[in-house]
Protein backbone atom coordinates (compact mmCIF):
# COMPACT_ATOMS: atom_id res chain seq x y z
CA UNK A 1 0.00 0.00 0.00
CA UNK A 2 1.18 3.52 -0.76
CA UNK A 3 1.75 6.51 1.46
CA UNK A 4 -2.06 8.20 2.41
CA UNK A 5 -1.93 12.11 3.01
CA UNK A 6 -5.01 13.78 4.64
CA UNK A 7 -5.46 17.63 7.07
CA UNK A 8 -3.81 16.48 10.25
CA UNK A 9 -6.53 14.89 12.55
CA UNK A 10 -6.69 16.46 16.35
CA UNK A 11 -5.16 13.23 17.69
CA UNK A 12 -3.30 11.09 15.30
CA UNK A 13 -3.72 7.81 17.66
CA UNK A 14 -7.22 8.12 17.84
CA UNK A 15 -7.57 8.74 14.51
CA UNK A 16 -4.89 5.34 13.66
CA UNK A 17 -6.97 3.33 16.06
CA UNK A 18 -10.56 4.44 14.82
CA UNK A 19 -9.32 3.90 11.19
CA UNK A 20 -8.18 0.31 11.86
CA UNK A 21 -11.08 -0.97 13.59
CA UNK A 22 -14.39 -1.53 11.77
CA UNK A 23 -17.80 -0.96 12.50
CA UNK A 24 -18.99 -4.60 12.10
CA UNK A 25 -16.18 -5.76 14.59
CA UNK A 26 -14.13 -8.14 11.86
CA UNK A 27 -11.22 -6.02 12.71
CA UNK A 28 -10.40 -4.28 16.14
CA UNK A 29 -7.21 -2.34 17.34
CA UNK A 30 -6.52 -4.10 20.74
CA UNK A 31 -4.22 -2.17 21.65
CA UNK A 32 -1.45 0.88 20.18
CA UNK A 33 0.95 3.19 21.03
CA UNK A 34 3.61 5.45 18.99
CA UNK A 35 7.35 5.03 19.43
CA UNK A 36 8.54 7.98 17.72
CA UNK A 37 6.63 8.52 14.65
CA UNK A 38 5.89 5.04 14.38
CA UNK A 39 2.38 3.80 15.28
CA UNK A 40 2.17 0.38 16.20
CA UNK A 41 -0.84 -1.97 17.06
CA UNK A 42 -2.11 -5.61 17.85
CA UNK A 43 -5.35 -5.77 15.52
CA UNK A 44 -7.42 -8.49 16.15
CA UNK A 45 -8.96 -10.08 12.98
CA UNK A 46 -12.79 -12.07 12.69
CA UNK A 47 -13.58 -13.82 9.49
CA UNK A 48 -16.25 -16.07 8.71
CA UNK A 49 -14.89 -20.30 8.08
CA UNK A 50 -14.81 -21.24 4.24
CA UNK A 51 -17.14 -23.26 4.01
CA UNK A 52 -21.42 -22.37 5.66
CA UNK A 53 -20.73 -25.34 8.23
CA UNK A 54 -17.35 -23.76 9.23
CA UNK A 55 -17.02 -21.70 12.69
CA UNK A 56 -15.28 -18.58 12.27
CA UNK A 57 -12.10 -17.78 13.13
CA UNK A 58 -9.84 -15.18 14.37
CA UNK A 59 -6.52 -14.14 15.10
CA UNK A 60 -4.10 -10.96 15.68
CA UNK A 61 -1.83 -9.45 13.66
CA UNK A 62 1.40 -6.81 14.43
CA UNK A 63 0.33 -3.27 12.58
CA UNK A 64 3.21 -1.01 11.42
CA UNK A 65 2.41 2.13 10.42
CA UNK A 66 5.14 4.56 9.56
CA UNK A 67 4.16 8.43 10.02
CA UNK A 68 4.79 11.75 8.89
CA UNK A 69 3.86 15.07 9.44
CA UNK A 70 4.46 18.50 8.01
CA UNK A 71 2.89 21.42 7.67
CA UNK A 72 -0.75 20.76 8.72
CA UNK A 73 -0.67 17.21 6.77
CA UNK A 74 -0.67 14.13 8.01
CA UNK A 75 0.76 11.11 6.22
CA UNK A 76 0.80 7.38 7.15
CA UNK A 77 2.13 4.51 5.23
CA UNK A 78 0.25 0.71 6.25
CA UNK A 79 2.08 -2.82 6.79
CA UNK A 80 1.68 -5.52 9.06
CA UNK A 81 4.64 -7.67 10.60
CA UNK A 82 4.42 -10.45 7.29
CA UNK A 83 6.26 -8.09 5.22
CA UNK A 84 8.89 -7.60 7.27
CA UNK A 85 9.26 -3.63 7.98
CA UNK A 86 12.42 -2.35 9.27
CA UNK A 87 10.62 -0.58 12.22
CA UNK A 88 11.00 -3.02 15.04
CA UNK A 89 10.68 -1.20 18.20
CA UNK A 90 7.16 -2.33 19.17
CA UNK A 91 6.21 -2.32 22.59
CA UNK A 92 6.27 -5.85 24.21
CA UNK A 93 2.67 -5.15 25.60
CA UNK A 94 0.98 -5.22 22.10
CA UNK A 95 3.75 -8.29 21.03
CA UNK A 96 2.35 -10.25 23.47
CA UNK A 97 -1.33 -9.80 22.37
CA UNK A 98 -0.30 -11.62 18.78
CA UNK A 99 -1.23 -15.47 17.71
CA UNK A 100 1.46 -17.36 17.78
CA UNK A 101 2.96 -17.65 14.55
CA UNK A 102 2.44 -21.40 14.71
CA UNK A 103 -0.80 -21.00 15.54
CA UNK A 104 -1.22 -18.45 11.78
CA UNK A 105 0.63 -21.42 9.98
CA UNK A 106 -2.24 -24.04 10.91
CA UNK A 107 -4.97 -21.46 10.25
CA UNK A 108 -3.32 -21.11 6.56
CA UNK A 109 -3.43 -16.91 7.14
CA UNK A 110 0.27 -16.60 6.83
CA UNK A 111 2.71 -18.83 5.35
CA UNK A 112 6.46 -19.16 3.50
CA UNK A 113 8.27 -16.17 3.15
CA UNK A 114 5.33 -13.68 4.85
CA UNK A 115 5.86 -16.26 8.01
CA UNK A 116 9.37 -16.00 7.79
CA UNK A 117 9.24 -12.00 7.97
CA UNK A 118 6.64 -11.70 10.75
CA UNK A 119 9.38 -14.22 13.12
CA UNK A 120 12.04 -12.03 12.06
CA UNK A 121 10.31 -8.96 12.84
CA UNK A 122 9.33 -10.59 16.30
CA UNK A 123 12.54 -11.44 17.16
CA UNK A 124 13.74 -8.05 16.57
CA UNK A 125 11.41 -6.36 18.12
CA UNK A 126 11.68 -8.90 21.29
CA UNK A 127 15.72 -7.69 20.97
CA UNK A 128 14.83 -4.21 21.22
CA UNK A 129 13.11 -4.21 24.46
CA UNK A 130 15.62 -6.58 25.85
CA UNK A 131 18.70 -4.32 25.20
CA UNK A 132 16.18 -1.28 26.71
CA UNK A 133 15.89 -3.24 29.42
CA UNK A 134 19.83 -3.05 29.65
CA UNK A 135 20.39 0.19 28.88
CA UNK A 136 17.76 1.34 31.66
CA UNK A 137 19.87 -0.82 34.45
CA UNK A 138 23.14 0.77 33.68
CA UNK A 139 24.21 2.35 36.79
CA UNK A 140 27.06 4.72 37.85
CA UNK A 141 29.94 2.96 37.70
CA UNK A 142 29.14 0.10 35.83
CA UNK A 143 31.38 -0.88 32.37
CA UNK A 144 30.90 -1.62 29.35
CA UNK A 145 32.42 -2.80 26.35
CA UNK A 146 31.21 -2.26 22.42
CA UNK A 147 32.20 -5.01 19.78
CA UNK A 148 33.71 -2.51 17.82
CA UNK A 149 35.09 1.66 18.35
CA UNK A 150 33.70 4.69 18.35
CA UNK A 151 35.84 7.63 17.21
CA UNK A 152 34.54 11.10 18.65
CA UNK A 153 35.88 14.78 17.57
CA UNK A 154 39.22 15.45 19.12
CA UNK A 155 40.42 11.87 17.71
CA UNK A 156 39.79 10.06 20.29
CA UNK A 157 38.69 5.87 19.52
CA UNK A 158 37.32 3.80 22.24
CA UNK A 159 35.57 0.59 22.66
CA UNK A 160 35.40 0.20 26.44
CA UNK A 161 33.35 3.06 28.65
CA UNK A 162 32.49 3.97 32.27
CA UNK A 163 29.13 5.31 33.23
CA UNK A 164 28.93 8.31 34.49
CA UNK A 165 26.03 9.97 36.34
CA UNK A 166 25.01 13.62 35.34
CA UNK A 167 21.88 15.58 36.53
CA UNK A 168 19.60 15.66 33.87
CA UNK A 169 22.21 14.02 31.47
CA UNK A 170 21.79 10.89 29.76
CA UNK A 171 24.60 7.86 27.94
CA UNK A 172 26.89 10.15 29.69
CA UNK A 173 30.14 8.01 29.60
CA UNK A 174 33.80 8.22 30.82
CA UNK A 175 36.32 6.56 27.96
CA UNK A 176 38.64 3.84 29.47
CA UNK A 177 41.89 6.08 29.86
CA UNK A 178 40.90 9.13 29.20
CA UNK A 179 39.34 11.72 31.61
CA UNK A 180 36.94 13.53 29.17
CA UNK A 181 32.90 12.63 29.36
CA UNK A 182 31.10 11.77 26.51
CA UNK A 183 27.91 10.64 25.43
CA UNK A 184 27.06 7.41 23.81
CA UNK A 185 23.63 6.66 21.43
CA UNK A 186 21.15 4.30 22.49
CA UNK A 187 22.21 2.39 19.12
CA UNK A 188 25.75 1.88 20.70
CA UNK A 189 24.17 0.72 23.82
CA UNK A 190 22.22 -2.06 22.20
CA UNK A 191 25.76 -3.15 21.12
CA UNK A 192 27.19 -3.39 24.82
CA UNK A 193 28.29 -6.02 27.11
CA UNK A 194 28.32 -5.23 30.74
CA UNK A 195 31.51 -6.05 32.02
CA UNK A 196 32.16 -7.52 35.79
Amino acid sequence: MGTLCMAMPADRKAYLDENYSTKDGSQTVLKSSFVGSTYYAAIKIKRPGEAPDQAPFEYTLGAVIKTSSMQGEFCYKSMDETMGPHESQCPMSILKLLSPLEELEQLGVVVGTSLKYAGEWRERCRKHAESKKQRARLKAGDRIKLPYSVRFVGGLECDTFTKVDLPRKRNVFRPEGSSMLVRLQARHLDDAVVLA
